[in-house]
Formats: structure tokens, sequence, C-alpha cells
């Protein structure tokens, strides 16, 4: 085993020389620079981690175990309902034929463009709705049994929400794969007498499970980056944990340790997740292989397949977008016009300058990797893109790390700035726009940038002229992506931004810590009016990409 080690190390170190002898330029030293710098801000918080902290035992012993009861309670709860409500919807409107399916492959995705929170303050009576039930428990049980109920009541609820808005991401993904798998294996299981049902837990599910494990690892991370939902509804998880410790007790070292306890809860995931993968990647033949007949539904099962289908729509959007209606009607003489067409403006203008910049350094990065074949670039790659993998709250700690230490040595202060909060953006959505930029370069540009590389053109020129109009779609897709996820996100905006600098994000987010819930209706719609446009487009693209 000795020998193995000391083998592999000796191959790695030969390539990494040859890598520094015949691949150190301009493009890979950028990329490399470039990586290394986004990546600082988690490196930050894993370097400070060791750091005293007066605070520790007593969180510890406290509220540490109360914060990952809660944490692993929510993420449970979120994963399954999110499976099992994005994994029918999409097998029905991908397979089956059932009245309504045409709307609903589009309507189902809807969700997306609602933020967590602003769902949780749609449902925010939801739980006082069951007072009387607590009431009763109290009086003639006990209060232990009303505190308990409460409990779960009040995590039910959080869970309904979360998934309510986070299950469009196994959705999506799940309902690609099955509108393309082969239909050859379809009607083999048809020849050997398997139904739609057989058919679906032996063949189309098996075959769909590396899809389905993607787009619940979003869930997981969208769910543990979550704050202002579980701190509308008073659950205790790493994140309010981390916002209590640093904010309100004004302890540093202590997030700090939260914030590393929470970066190893998720690379525990991660792990998981790589485990249940098991490798497994399903490759289809688009020259061998068409979508298959979907299955023709009637009378109950078609009834059925409808109610599967409109519930999570209505309790996802119809009902969260109705009743902010309702408040918006209500409470719009109170509205000042131009201060929310100023919000407006920040946050499309801040969403727009992270999208440019994210898919830039997504652009750089996956061509460069992938033009020069360097394994270094690649391996810089995968940590620059781990920000989506980290809280909000966390990259924010890092960037004010980093910030501080470079204010030291420069006597700069960038902190409170733009260009602080577009770097926060950056480092937390650079993988959303990595991932199809790298996807579409692997599947269409490789073999191209070796022909145009024995042919004699720059590197520039291959870049623009070659790589550019093949990805663009994919490009597309990224931007929007980054500028909806800018658009719904909270904890960084909340940290980072510059002073007196609010956005229809943090808008909402202090209305409703006021107790003005019906006041909050506007800023919120005009979040969801404005992602919803890409999110029906982003729709269409990934229908098109997967064709």
């Amino acid at each position: 085993m000795v020998f193995s080690l000391i083998t592999i190390a000796q191959h790695w170190l030969r390539n990494l020389k040859h890598e520094l002898r015949f691949k150190l330029n301009i493009w890979t030293v950028s990329a490399l620079f470039i990586g290394i710098i986004i990546f600082l801000p988690i490196a930050g918080v894993i370097w400070h981690i060791s750091s005293p902290a007066e605070n520790w035992e007593h969180l510890r012993d406290t509220v540490l175990g109360r914060y990952l009861k809660g944490s692993s309670i929510l993420l449970l709860g979120t994963v399954v309902l999110s499976i099992l409500m994005g994994v029918s919807s999409a097998w029905l409107v991908a397979c089956c034929e059932f009245p309504g399916r045409k709307f609903f492959e589009g309507a189902l995705i809807l969700p997306l463009a609602i933020p967590t929170y602003i769902a949780a303050y749609a449902y925010f009576d939801l739980v006082e709705y069951l007072n009387p039930l607590l009431i009763w428990v109290r009086l003639n049980i006990s209060p232990s049994a009303m505190m308990m109920l409460n409990d779960v009541i009040v995590y039910l609820v959080t869970i309904m929400v979360l998934t309510s808005v986070l299950y469009p991401y196994v959705y999506l993904v799940t309902r690609a794969t099955f509108a393309i798998q082969s239909s050859q294996c379809i009607e083999v299981a048809r020849t050997l007498g398997h139904g739609v049902g057989s058919t679906f837990w032996r063949v189309a599910l098996p075959l769909a499970r590396p899809a389905i494990v993607g787009g619940v690892s979003l869930v997981i991370m969208e769910t543990l980056n979550d704050y202002g939902a579980v701190k509308h509804f008073g659950v205790s998880t790493f994140t309010t944990g981390i916002f209590r410790t640093w904010l309100s007790l004004n302890d540093m070292p202590g997030a700090l340790r939260l914030a590393a306890c929470l970066m190893a809860f998720i690379l525990l995931i991660m792990l998981l997740e790589k485990w249940m993968r098991f490798g497994a990647k399903f490759h289809i033949n688009s020259q061998t292989t068409r979508p298959f007949k979907p299955y023709l539904l009637t009378n109950i099962k078609a009834f059925s397949a409808l109610l599967c289908c409109l519930f999570p729509l209505i309790i996802g959007f119809a009902m969260p977008v109705s009743r902010l209606a309702y408040w918006a009607i209500m409470t719009v003489d109170k509205v000042s016009l131009l201060s929310l067409l100023k919000l407006t403006f920040n946050s499309i203008g801040i969403a727009s300058a992270a999208s440019l910049v994210t898919v830039t350094i997504a652009l750089i990065l996956a061509f460069t990797s992938r033009y020069f074949r360097s394994q270094n670039v690649a391996v810089i790659n995968r940590f620059a893109i781990l920000g989506y993998a980290v809280p909000g709250a966390v990259i924010a700690m890092g960037i004010l790390l980093v910030a501080g230490q470079f204010t030291k040595v420069t006597g700069i202060i960038f902190t409170g700035s733009l260009i602080v909060l577009v770097f926060a953006y950056v480092v937390r959505f650079l993988a959303v726009a990595w991932q199809p930029i790298d996807s579409g370069m692997e599947r269409n540009c490789d073999m191209l940038n070796e022909a145009s590389r024995s042919l004699g053109s720059s590197v520039s020129r291959s870049l623009l002229q070659v790589n550019l109009p093949l990805v663009y779609n994919s490009i597309a897709v990224g931007a929007l992506f980054v500028f909806v996820d800018t658009m719904k996100e909270l904890p960084l905006t909340l940290i980072l931004r510059p002073f007196n600098f609010e956005t229809l994000s943090t808008r909402t987010f202090d209305l409703a810590s006021q107790a003005q819930i019906p006041e909050s209706s506007i800023p919120a719609l005009c979040i969801i009016a404005v992602s919803l446009l890409p999110v029906i487009w982003l729709n269409r693209q990934m229908s098109n990409l997967k064709k």
C-alpha cells in the first residue's frame, strides 16, 4: 500500500512538472490566479477555525446539538418530500398523457421564482390557526405535550414551505432524464409484461437515479443556506446560529467554529451523495434512440395524475402569489413608487453585474482547463466552485476576513462596497454558471479545439470563434441561473451590502422582521415578477439542451 501511494505521488509530481514546463502561459496562470482568489474566502474560514473562542464550550454544550437537530430534521423532511413531489410530477409530465400535461410541464417550474423566505411570509399565519389545538393540549394533557406538539407543527410547516419552492430542482433534472430515456428499454419492459408502475420502478427510476441525486444535492444546499424562512418560523439551524453568535453576541470566533461544523456537515453530505451515485452515469446515443411514446392515462388514473401535478403548483406558487397579491392590494397606498423603483433598479443592477462577471469567469476557467488540458487548472476549478456548497453567511464571514487582511496590508478599505458584494455573489454562484458551460464544452468543443490548434489558430480566436458560438445557450442558461439566484439571495446581501443600499430582498426581510408582513408583499411580488420570466425561459432552454 505504501508503495502504491509513493507511485501515485511520483506520478502526480511528474504531471505537475510537465505542466509547469509546457503549459505555463498567460491563460493558465490567469486561471490559476482567479481560481485561488475565489477560493480564498472559504480558505479563510477554514484557516481561522482554530482561533481562540471564549464562548465555544458554552455554545457546544448548550446550542450545538439543537442546531444539528434542527438542520438534520429540516434536511431529511425537505429531501424526502422534494423527491416525492419532484420525481412523481416529472414522470407524469414526461412519460404519461393526461389532460393538462402540456400546461403542467412548464407550470411546475414556476415555484423556482419564489424565494423560501417569501413563501414563509405567505404562510406566516398557518401555525396560528392551530393555536386552539395547542391550548386544548396544554389544558387537557400537559404543558410539555403542548411544547412537543408545537415543535412538531413548526417543523412540519417549515418543511412544507421549503419543499413547495425547492422541489423544482428535482423536477427539472428528472423530467429531462425521463424525457430522453431510451425507448428500447421501455419497449423491452413492455414486451416482458411490465405495466406503467412496474416500468417506472424497475426501468425508469434506476436509470434516472444519478439525475435525481444531482437535483437532491441542490435542494440540500438551498435548505442549509436558508435563513429567512427558518428564522421566521423560529427553527434553530446552523445558519440562524451563525447569525445569532456573530451579530447578536458579537462572537466572531464562536461563529467561525459553528461555520466549521456546518462545513464538516456539508462535506459529509457531499461524500454521501458521491457514494449514492456509485459513479453511475446514463449516456444516450441520439442516433439509435428516441423518446418513448407516453402512456395514455384515462378515468381515475388521469384524475389522480392531475391532482398529483396540481398540488405542488398550488402550495408552491398559486397560494403564495394569491396571498401576496391580496395584501398588495390592501397596502398599495402605503408604498412609495419612487422607492419601489429604486429597490427594483438596485436588485436588477446588482444581479445583472453578478451574472456578467460570474459567467465571464466561468467561461475563462472552463475554456482554459479544456483547451490546455491542464490538470492544475481543473483542480483549482473544483475548489473555486465549492462556494455553492457553502451557505451565504459562511462565505460572508470568509470575505470579511480576507478583506480585513487586505486592508491591513494595503490600507484600502473594500468592505461595505458593491465590489465586495458582487465578488461574494461570484464566490457563491460560480458553480451555477460553470456547470452548464463546462458541460457544453465537453459535448461540443473538445474535438474542435484540437482541430483549431492543429490549424494554427490562436487561443483567443479559438475561444471567440469556435467555443463561444457553440456554448452560447449554455452561457445564457448559466447567466440567468445566477441572475435568479442573486435576486433571491438574502444572507450575503444582508451582511455585505453597502450602507443605505437596499434591494427588494432586504426590504422584504426588513418589513417582515418588523411584523409588517402585508406591507412586505409588494417588494416580494416584484422579486417574483423579475425572476419569473428568466425562470420560464430557462425551462425552455433546459428542454432544448436535452434534445
